[in-house]
């Protein structure tokens, strides 16, 4: 399962650009380097004084850059490193306010996402329960907790709408990797964040513990006294 979830941070940082912070340029670089050589404590140190020196500035793309890296870098060093990596943002998400909240809402609401795709047999065969068997452990939810979880985080990221559609997207331009000219299409934190949102209610598996038929009341009269129908 450790193994599933790396993959999974593989997939969200095949997504992050190579770019570097101008004022911790030569901090990253040390970072990269460190990784090549296979040394990921040394490279997590890098980071977490880059992380403390970083403190002083209110940088959206950076806290969200540094947590990335930590989580990376959980899962090689770190026990149970899928339960710390959602703590850890969980934890950031009450800490930060908008914009940097919002992104950190959709990357977590993507991290339960991918999870569920790389381990669908296993949700598939797991029974319906009244309640979370264990709220902190997103690897024990049934189907529709999961997806209610995503959900949920998904619509907070969406939240401050007007204000996102204010916010330039290049705000974030450090940490994201994006197509030539495709912020002609999605120029705002708004577009990106709905994007993203809506590529998970728009699959068919999102639907998959709904009935096929789902019956709903539309006529009010159908709720009156039995006389009516008399």
């Amino acid at each position: 399962m450790k193994n599933t979830f790396t993959a999974l941070m593989i997939i969200l940082f095949a997504s992050l650009s190579q770019a570097q912070d101008q004022d911790f340029s030569s901090d990253w670089k040390k970072v990269e380097a460190f990784e090549k050589e296979g040394l990921p404590k040394s490279a997590l140190k890098v980071v977490e004084e880059i992380e403390a020196n970083a403190k002083k500035y209110d940088v959206p793309a950076l806290k969200i850059k540094v947590l990335l890296f930590k989580s990376k870098y959980a899962l090689t060093l770190e026990e149970d490193a899928q339960l710390k990596i959602i703590d850890d943002f969980r934890s950031e998400i009450k800490k930060n306010e908008f914009p940097t909240k919002n992104m950190l809402e959709s990357v977590l609401a993507n991290l339960f996402w991918q999870y569920f795709q790389q381990n669908r047999w296993q949700f598939y065969n797991r029974t319906k329960t009244e309640s979370k068997v264990d709220p902190n452990d997103f690897r024990t939810w049934d189907l529709q907790t999961l997806f209610d979880e995503i959900h949920l985080h998904y619509q907070v990221s969406l939240e401050n709408g007007l204000l996102a559609q204010r916010t330039e997207l290049g705000l974030f331009d450090d940490i994201l990797h994006t197509q030539e000219d495709s912020k002609i299409f999605r120029p705002t934190l708004f577009d990106f964040l709905n994007h993203k949102a809506l590529a998970f209610y728009k699959t068919p598996e999102n639907q998959i513990t709904k009935p096929a038929y789902k019956f709903e009341i539309s006529d009010e009269k159908l709720l009156s006294d039995a006389m009516v129908f008399s």
